[in-house]
């Protein structure tokens, strides 16, 4: 029999066939130079207990920093180890202070896969990034999901693997087991030691609870009580009577599943009431005019006895009750009727608990503090990683370079996965009827197909591209795009069709419904935009993509930091700004009036049909913004244009006022009237806003030309 008390922890890749020799790390004594920092320091060392976890931690945070400074050449040396272990040969690392015991090997074991692992991904991602011609002479590019899933499935350590099946013992005596997980992990050990089990790829270990046990309240206590009570009473004697009593009160009143600040609280409330500070139960009873302090302290006291009574009463009693000699013979001697079948749980616990002398419940074998309290850790999915563990490595290989790219391409086209699975179970038929020795390889080239499948549909991309075939259409755009130009294009009119498509769909009949496919929702819409970039994505336009994202209140959000100027606007919306502010620059303020309305109506206008044409087409540049910038570039038009006429005005009316000789009585009236007109439909459209902040922005248009309709004919009939 084993102990496991050997220095060594084995670091290997689970490699039954390896015969390359041993590599041995010696913690203590590592003659590597870019390898020293794994030597533990004084410090790091300690016996067993919490400081032991305290000086682990430490290590390995120092090991981290170190890795990512590579500090005195740690990342090389690391990376070696890595490289080692990913060429198949074991390494056995081994420190002084083990002693059957978590230590600082362990640690580094945990390292070394890691780097070993990432490694992995690494070479897997390349591979996968190669360019190769297809048949079509086209150039199929990786796919970001195939990738994602590969890295999820190869970056699961054997420790993992390991933790995912720690109750399997295979056959294994209980001891033999521990041993035989020893071999890879000592932590793995001292949780199987523990009693724990995974299940649906959740690891349940029980927590040391004698080692998190919170210490005793303070406040529940009796020398606390004792204390207090002979302060309020001034009588030593009568204090230490009553301190049992008050706690008990306390205790009932907060109840059994009461927290430390729910018992803070109620016994605070418990002594200031008895010392007077204030009532303990207000609302039930009025204070005597003339009370001592005696008085008060017994009245107050007798409100705690019946208060916790009447709690103690409307504590649940769903509680197991353990059952004594007394009451198994009792349950013996109850009568049966003509079928023994025919007793009822309900008659036999009534009839046990309707006995003149019940027995004592003992608290301390129910007392919260002895129950057992268990630690879930969710290790993820590890069933794509159980079944590739499986596989030879050059079938894994195959698996990553083509079949898995070839399955994401089946999902994402909508093929139905009853079609796709179709192939590996007819490979499997045929070779169980015809090489019968190849069945074990076909049947787990079908279970892994089928659980890669279903891996990928709960991915919410992969599974929209399966089932929705106008985000697979939209998605096929967007991947298609090869520069930030076309990526702004595209993203500007799948909103605009997604958009016209959700204004018809409500008017369209059910057959022409069946025909095509739902408007997307503002949230696939938003998945849409901020899935993973392909790979050819540059950060430009993977950046002008995500601005495509925003909508509702993420996009008002956006919209007024664009206003604030916390963000700056892209280069397109900067381009509108700065033309917009040039017309600031004219040398009359009724110029810089009528060029601001021009710029208005140049976003709305093509610039071939306009009568004073623009360096550029604005309306072509606007309609490629992103949501938030459209309105940013608008309001701040709409800002200036108000500004410009506000300023306006009184110039005007200085100008009648100062020359009224020198205009005509028809031009004076003619401005009057329109200074009035502007100021009354100014006036409704501020009132109107402001009584209706969320006003949709169709109704906004449609009460403004009620308001501009109304004032125009009041206009007319005054002039009548």
């Amino acid at each position: 029999m084993e102990f496991g008390l050997s220095n060594e922890v084995i670091v290997n890749n689970d490699d039954s066939q390896n015969r390359l020799p041993r590599r041995t790390l010696d913690l203590a004594n590592i003659r590597t130079p870019e390898l020293g920092l794994l030597s533990p320091q004084r410090s790091e060392i300690a016996p067993k207990g919490r400081g032991r976890d305290a000086a682990l931690i430490a290590f390995s945070e120092r090991l981290r920093k170190s890795y990512k400074t590579n500090e005195g050449g740690l990342r090389d040396g690391m990376l070696l180890l890595g490289q080692t272990l990913r060429d198949g040969q074991t390494i056995s690392v081994s420190c002084f202070c083990r002693a059957g015991e978590m230590c600082h090997a362990d640690v580094v074991k945990m390292a070394i896969e890691k780097v070993s692992d990432q490694i992995k991904i690494r070479e897997t991602a390349e591979r996968s990034q190669t360019v190769k011609p297809t048949r079509s002479s086209e150039i199929q590019r990786p796919n970001p999901r195939t990738l994602r899933a590969i890295s999820e499935m190869l970056s699961v350590s054997s420790s993992d693997k390991l933790l995912a099946k720690i109750d399997d013992t295979g056959g294994r005596s209980q001891s033999e087991h521990a041993s035989y997980l020893n071999r890879y992990s000592q932590f793995a050990r001292d949780l199987y030691e523990r009693g724990a089990n995974a299940r649906d790829s959740v690891l349940i270990s029980p927590k040391e609870t004698q080692a998190e046990m919170p210490a005793l309240l303070t406040v529940a206590t009796n020398e606390y009580a004792v204390n207090k009570l002979e302060r309020i009473l001034g009588d030593q004697a009568k204090a230490k009577d009553l301190a049992p009593i008050i706690v008990e009160h306390g205790k009932t009143i907060s109840g059994t599943t009461a927290d430390r600040e729910t018992q803070i609280k109620v016994f605070t409330w418990l002594y200031d009431s008895l010392e007077g500070k204030k009532d303990f139960l207000p609302s039930a009873h009025k204070t005597p005019v003339e009370e001592n302090r005696h008085e008060s302290f017994d009245r107050t006291l007798g409100e705690i006895v019946r208060l916790a009574e009447e709690m103690k009463s409307l504590e649940p009693t769903d509680k197991f009750v353990p059952l004594g000699e007394h009451d198994q013979e009792a349950i013996k001697l109850i009568p049966a009727k003509a079928s023994g079948n025919d007793i009822s749980l309900e008659e036999i616990y009534r009839d046990a608990v309707d006995r003149e002398h019940p027995p004592p419940f003992r608290e301390t074998e129910m007392s919260g503090t002895n129950r057992q309290e268990f630690e879930r850790v969710d290790l993820g999915n590890m069933t794509l990683a159980r079944l590739a563990a499986n596989f030879p490595t050059a079938d894994l290989d195959r698996w990553i370079e083509l079949r898995l790219p070839a399955l994401d391409r089946e999902i994402e086209s909508g093929k139905p996965v009853s079609e796709i699975l179709k192939t590996f179970q007819h490979v499997f038929y045929q070779t169980a009827k015809n090489d019968p020795s190849n069945k074990a390889a076909a049947r787990e080239d079908l279970q892994f197909a089928s659980a890669y499948i279903d891996h990928q549909l709960k991915q919410p991309e992969s599974r929209l591209r399966h089932f929705n075939p106008r985000y697979r259409n939209y998605a096929a755009m967007l991947e298609n795009a090869s520069s930030r130009n076309e990526v702004m294009d595209t993203a500007s009119s799948i909103r605009r069709e997604n958009a016209q498509a959700g204004l018809r769909w409500e008017k369209w009949s059910l057959e022409d419904k069946a025909k095509t496919p739902q408007p997307l929702t503002s949230k696939e819409m938003q998945l849409l935009f901020t899935e993973v970039s392909p790979t050819h994505y540059t950060s430009d336009m993977t950046a002008a993509r995500l601005a495509f994202s925003h909508s509702g209140t993420s996009r008002k959000m956006m919209t007024n930091a664009l206003m604030k100027g916390e963000i700056k606007p892209g280069g397109e919306a900067h381009r509108l700004v700065e033309s917009l502010e040039s017309r600031l620059e004219r040398r009359h303020l009724e110029d810089s009036v009528s060029a601001t309305k021009h710029f208005l109506e140049s976003i709305k206008t093509p610039n071939e049909k306009l009568r004073y044409k623009n360096a550029f087409d604005h309306k072509e540049i606007y309609g490629k913004l992103p949501p938030q910038e459209r309105d940013f570039v608008y309001q701040r038009a709409v800002q200036q244009k108000e500004k410009l006429e506000a300023r306006s005005i009184p110039q005007q009316n200085q100008m009648i006022q100062s020359s009224p000789g020198e205009i005509a009585q028809p031009e004076i009236e003619k401005l009057k009237k329109a200074v009035s007109l502007r100021d009354g439909i100014k006036a409704e459209l501020t009132v109107l806003v402001r009584e209706n902040p969320g006003i949709d922005r169709s109704d906004l248009i449609e009460q403004t030309n009620y308001i501009l309709t109304r004032q125009l004919a009041q206009t007319d009939s005054l002039n009548v």
